[in-house]
C-alpha cells in the first residue's frame, strides 16, 4: 500500500509524453497508465476519479461524462478542477492566443459543463479551488498589475467541481 493509502491506481491521457512523465513519477507505487483519449476499455469500478484542467481540452464533452459516469462504482465521486473557462478572462485572453497552435475547442461555459454532467446522471456540485499561496515564478513580470490578475484567476475562477454518481438504493 501506498504511503498515501492509495492502494492501486489509474490514469490516462492523450499525450503519450505526460504517461511518460506519470510512470517516471509514479516510482514504486501501483499506478497503471495508458495514452488514451477515453476511459480505457475495462477500466471501471472506481470509488473516485479525478483531473486537473483537462475539461477545456475535450472536444467531446458529453462522451467524456458518459464515460466517467460508467466507470464510478453507484455512490463514486469524480473531481474535476477547471480553471479554463469562457468567464476566466485571463483564461480567455490565454485561449485565443493558443487555440490553434495547440488545437483546443472552443471554451465552455460552467452552466453548460455542469449541464452536460447532469444529462450523465450525476449529481453535480461546485465550489472554488483552496488555494492558499500562489508562486509568483512567471506570473508577475509581464507587466503592470498581471499578479493580482493571476491571484484573481487562482482565487476567484479556479474551480472544483464534484460529479456524483448517485448510489445503489437496495
Amino acid at each position: 500500500m501506498d504511503q498515501s493509502g492509495i492502494a492501486e491506481g489509474f490514469g490516462y491521457d492523450p499525450a503519450s509524453g505526460a504517461i511518460k512523465d506519470a510512470r517516471r513519477l509514479a516510482g514504486r507505487r501501483p499506478l497503471h497508465f495508458e495514452a488514451a483519449d477515453t476511459v480505457p476499455a475495462g477500466w471501471d469500478g472506481f470509488d473516485a476519479a479525478f483531473s486537473h484542467e483537462v475539461l477545456y481540452l475535450l472536444d467531446d464533452l458529453p462522451a467524456h461524462a458518459r464515460a466517467l459516469f460508467g466507470s464510478l462504482v453507484p455512490g463514486g465521486v469524480y473531481y474535476a478542477v477547471m480553471g479554463v473557462h469562457n468567464t476566466s478572462p485571463l483564461m480567455v485572453e490565454w485561449h485565443e492566443a493558443n487555440i490553434e497552435e495547440l488545437h483546443l475547442p472552443q471554451l465552455y461555459d460552467i452552466d453548460d459543463v455542469i449541464a452536460v454532467f447532469q444529462a450523465a446522471g450525476f449529481d453535480t456540485a461546485a465550489s472554488r479551488l483552496a488555494v492558499r499561496f500562489v508562486p509568483t515564478a512567471g506570473h508577475g513580470h509581464q507587466g503592470r498589475g498581471r499578479l493580482l490578475d493571476w491571484l484573481s484567476y487562482y482565487y476567484e475562477h479556479k474551480l472544483l467541481l464534484r460529479f456524483a454518481r448517485a448510489p445503489e438504493i437496495t
